[in-house]
């Protein structure tokens, strides 16, 4: 299984299915959002929520993914242009689109998007660093 190339472990790993890969040009993976999310007991006890920063971390996990043929780790080194359109609640599942828009050297840039269902709920550009 592709997910198995992520240097991230339980509870931090967050690419749980990939769905569609053409590697070096796009990725389409899915997070399975439970009811237990290690992020979710404290944000918020009441209306748990899963944090967006765990959005934007597992959009980054997809993209990272994207081009593992010639990568084999990586770290996410910027964060640009990053949007929330609506909270994401425990049981939604979020599809994440990356494409590659540009590769230089050891770093590439992906623009992500994240769904649930047909709704945008989140869309940035990403970079990150390959550290093989």
């Amino acid at each position: 299984m592709i997910t198995d190339n992520l240097p991230h472990k339980a509870p931090f790993k967050f690419a749980d299915k990939i769905i569609e890969h053409s590697p070096g040009e796009m990725i389409v993976g899915l997070k399975f959002v439970s009811h237990n999310e290690p992020g979710l007991q404290g944000h918020f006890p009441d209306e748990p929520i899963f944090p967006g920063v765990l959005i934007i971390e597992t959009m980054a996990q997809i993209s990272g993914l994207c081009c593992n043929n010639t990568h084999k780790g990586g770290m996410l080194s910027s964060i640009e242009k990053a949007k929330f359109s609506r909270p994401v609640r425990p049981g939604e599942i979020i599809k994440v689109t990356a494409k590659l828009e540009t590769e230089f050297g050891a770093m590439a840039r992906f623009k992500a998007q994240a769904h649930v269902e047909d709704e945008l709920v989140a869309k940035a550009e990403l970079t990150i660093v390959y550290t093989d």
